[in-house]
């Protein structure tokens, strides 16, 4: 298998083959197209093979020179013999690849709903190395604001009523779970901003996606593609949490989740109802798999349409 490896890597530099983008030119590599096929869930081994298989053929054919294009086509091509989803999730890594304008996935969720998860698997389908929670922005503006000047923000947010300096006219808890998350979301705004000012994708997953508190210029932007989940039926909503509290390294215990579960369970249907105010999808997250990949096929329905739409206004101007 070793000499396999080393032949295979003076192929590559004897054979020649220069792969040509729009801007560099570079020498084939089968450790650089292996890599881009682990990233839409081939096995390591899977991936090199096929980058083997390529590069012979290109080598027995006398190619010297190849574009990006071209190389990808043989590529879907060999995907497709395989597993047609394959060759579809390649298909959509190279269009994410290829975007000058960087994706924005926002996935927001009431706690032990599972958009850590979520977020995690479809930044895998998706090629995306980006994956923030906002528990950890809420962190960085503890570190900004003094707990004097925002209790509740030194709370969870499902007991951040208890911090409350004025007694509110509604929900306690709702009321409570607002003040909390008004801080984080000005935190999460500036990454979204940040993410788009440098072209840098990002996902970004929490509890403080809260869609009447982030400013519609963001909700509304095309770059930007937000998603709320939610459990419906309530004990297995409640088994999560055991669930979490068993399989995670980290000490969450279930026992303070469900002392505050009638909490947990008003700002989920809070934040259901608010996202359908705002247009935007609710996935009730039964099944790992299929919620995944109805966010993928959203988003790839969005960039299809996006880019169908960029060729009309090219041609309209021509």
């Amino acid at each position: 298998m070793a000499e396999d490896e080393d032949k295979s890597g003076e192929d590559v530099e004897k054979s020649g083959i220069t792969v040509v983008s729009r801007h560099y030119e570079m020498p084939f590599s089968r450790g650089v197209l292996a890599k881009s096929l682990t990233a839409i869930g081939l096995a390591p081994h899977r991936a090199y093979d096929i980058a083997l298989e390529v590069k012979r053929e290109l080598v027995e054919k006398g190619v010297d020179r190849i574009t990006t294009d071209e190389l990808a086509e043989i590529v879907k091509n060999k995907l497709e013999k395989i597993d047609e989803e394959l060759a579809e999730r390649y298909e959509l890594w190279r269009k994410i690849k290829r975007r000058e304008e960087p994706i924005i996935v926002l996935i927001g969720g009431a706690s032990g709903v599972g958009s850590s998860t979520i977020a995690a698997e479809v930044a895998h389908r998706l090629g995306i190395p980006n994956v923030i929670g906002t528990d950890a922005i809420r962190e960085v503006m503890r570190r900004v604001l003094s707990e004097d000047l925002y209790p509740t923000l030194y709370e969870s947010s499902y007991t951040a009523w208890k911090r409350l300096r004025y007694k509110p006219a509604g929900d306690p808890v709702i009321t409570g779970f607002l003040d909390h998350s008004e801080p984080v979301v000005v935190g999460i705004e500036g990454v979204i901003n940040r993410s788009m000012n440098e072209g840098i994708h990002v996902i970004i997953e929490g509890v403080h996606i809260v869609p009447r508190l982030i400013s519609k210029e963001i909700l509304n932007s095309p770059n930007v593609f937000s998603f709320m989940l939610s459990v419906d039926d309530e004990d297995a909503h409640k088994w999560r949490f055991y669930a979490r509290s068993r399989d995670t390294k980290l000490s969450r215990p279930a026992e303070r989740y469900l002392k505050y579960f009638n909490e947990i369970r008003k700002i989920h249907d809070f934040l259901v109802e608010d996202a359908k105010k705002h247009g935007i999808p609710v996935i009730n997250n039964v099944n790992i798999d299929k919620t995944v990949e109805r966010i993928v096929s959203y988003i790839s329905s969005k960039l299809l349409k996006g880019e169908k739409e960029l060729a009309k206004s090219r041609v309209g101007l021509l």
